[in-house]
């Protein structure tokens, strides 16, 4: 029995998403132990139906078509799928979108039905099909063969008579979001051009993340933020894969350092000596409410595209910028490769507080639909419910040790001698010199002498705090590993004086020189998708200026 033909639209999914479980949003194709974001799509893609095969899908080429009888084309590739971020494992986001052929609700021989007598006009092509799953649109349909059940008889012959039907498209959040866990869910769609690509046509991406202010001097952060804007080479702040990208330079177009009491604004057309004052004269973004080391904070960057760990490599040093560890500056000297081709040694930012907050597209206006919003809403604020409460109970029970606990005044000193002590002997490691006690912290804990032989946990903090300047929290964007190897008496060593990994010019040498059977693997993807792929700026610059004009409308 010949495959039926289905109608195909090229559309575009607005999604969010909770990272927390997946292994990243790309999907590793053929491998078992994949669990993607993308897997879980696709997976409700195939269990809807709203992704045929390629000798399903009507609206292929010849050329396609051909390909597709030798069963040389899976359904993804036959979809024509682009995404347009990639997020790692453990990152979420909010605005995440991808493109793709789904089936239609309007059969391939629906005819026009605008006419004013009863006959079916021409057969309806995409710009007459409805925009979005709201507005209806009446047509001739042929009538569906409908087989009775256990009814073994050859099916009757196919009816070639018209009947008037009126269609809704397809909602294909509600379909999805139907089958999707809720981790993951559909927030709008739209029909898209048939060049429209999610990853090219956009054209800028919005990240945020998330932090709590703790001893961060967001200033600092906001002055060294303002050093990236505009165009740079960021292979000091990225992870280099050589084998895929040859050029680091990236445009910020702007920033955000945002408080609870204050925006910091930078961007590529500002003045480093204007983020500061942009801050402190926006009375309309202030509040009159104090600061607390316990204050949600974020950082948002907009660009045109980012490299492999940007963000979360961008973040590391401005924690330490913000720690007061580096200065500002630090950030020119990373992003004067010719005097630094070499990316000293540092973490990366934690993944779990990094959200791709938007994308944004010239010509994309996605439709979205009341019930579907409303549904998602219950869920998302069912997700912050249960965040809420559980940090609301860890809130609870620090402030109840903080007021109710005492400790005595000479496990205090004991506990602060021991650290100041280690932080010596590893200075001096490092130094290879002798640092004496020269009495400071003693001198220090005797200023903060209390009246009585015992103190609040609170005051014991306090003063804990105000002599050897730690914290009883993890740095800000350290992940659970790198907090182990953290402690009260680590020193840190500025990273332009750390170990630096090699450069840019030393890894392709190292692909395109060694002989070995992996080398080789990785010589022939570098030939594969930098040298083969190379164009001219000229010839770069009309191929995006042309994917930036493709789009749609919910509309």
């Amino acid at each position: 029995k010949p495959l039926e033909k289905h109608r195909t639209r090229h559309i575009a999914l607005q999604f969010s998403y909770d990272g927390t479980n997946y292994s990243g949003f790309a999907q590793n194709v053929g491998k078992d132990y994949d669990d993607s974001v993308e897997r879980e799509l696709f997976a409700a893609l195939e269990k809807t139906r709203l992704l045929v095969s390629p000798e399903e899908n009507g609206m292929l080429t010849e050329s396609e078509i051909e390909e597709a009888k030798h069963g040389q084309m899976p359904k993804r590739t036959g979809s024509k799928y682009s995404r347009c971020g990639r997020t790692d494992k453990g990152v979420h986001a909010n605005g995440q979108v991808v493109a793709l052929y789904l089936k239609s609700a309007f059969p391939m021989l629906a005819r026009d039905a605008a006419g004013s007598d009863d006959e079916p006009g021409d057969v309806l092509e995409e710009e007459s099909l409805p925009k979005n799953s709201l507005d209806c649109l009446e047509c001739f349909v042929l009538p569906r063969n409908k087989k009775k059940r256990g009814n073994t008889a050859a099916p009757a012959a196919a009816s070639t008579t018209y009947q008037r039907k009126t269609i809704n498209e397809y909602d294909y959040c509600k379909i999805l979001n139907n089958v999707l866990p809720p981790s993951i869910r559909i927030l709008g769609w739209c029909p898209v051009t048939s060049e429209f690509s999610a990853r090219f046509s956009c054209s800028r991406r919005t990240y945020r993340y998330f932090f709590p202010r703790r001893n961060l001097n967001l200033t600092l952060m906001a002055k060294g933020l303002q050093y990236m804007m505009g165009r740079n080479d960021f292979r000091n702040f990225c992870k280099m894969n050589c084998e895929q990208v040859s050029n680091f330079e990236r445009v910020l177009v702007e920033g955000k350092v945002v408080s609870p009491q204050r925006v910091y604004f930078t961007s590529k057309t500002m003045r480093q000596e204007e983020v500061e004052g942009t801050a402190t004269d926006a009375m309309a973004s202030s509040t009159s409410s104090p600061s607390s080391s316990r204050d949600m904070c974020h950082i948002e960057i907009v660009g045109q595209a980012f490299l492999w760990h940007q963000i979360r490599c961008i973040m590391s040093i401005l924690f330490h910028i913000g720690r007061g560890q580096e200065s500002p500056e630090l950030v020119k000297q990373l992003l004067d490769v010719k005097t630094n081709p070499a990316k000293p040694s540092y973490d990366l930012a934690s993944e779990a507080a990094l959200v791709l907050q938007d994308c944004t597209f010239v010509s994309l206006q996605l439709g979205r639909t009341v019930r579907n919003l409303w549904d998602v809403q219950k869920t998302l604020e069912q997700r912050w419910e249960k965040h809420a409460i559980a940090s609301e109970r860890a809130k609870n029970a620090l402030d109840s040790m903080k007021d109710e606990t005492e400790v005595r005044w000479t496990d205090v000193v004991d506990f602060v001698e021991q650290i100041d002590k280690e932080r010596r002997r590893k200075i001096q490691k490092r130094s290879k010199h002798l640092v004496h006690d020269d009495g400071e912290v003693k001198r220090a804990l005797a200023a903060h002498y209390p009246d009585k032989d015992t103190l609040t946990w609170g005051a014991a903090v306090e003063t804990i705090q105000n002599v050897l300047n730690v914290f009883p929290y993890p740095p800000n964007g350290s992940s659970e590993s790198q907090q182990k190897g953290h402690t009260e008496s680590s020193v840190h060593q500025p990273l332009m004086e750390r170990a630096k990994g090699t450069t840019y010019e030393e890894k392709v040498r190292s692909i395109l020189e060694s002989s070995n059977d992996k080398s080789s693997k990785r010589k022939m993807r570098y030939e594969e998708n930098i040298v083969k792929k190379r164009k001219t700026a000229e010839e770069d610059k009309a191929f995006y200026d042309h994917k930036l004009q493709q789009g749609g409308s919910s509309v």
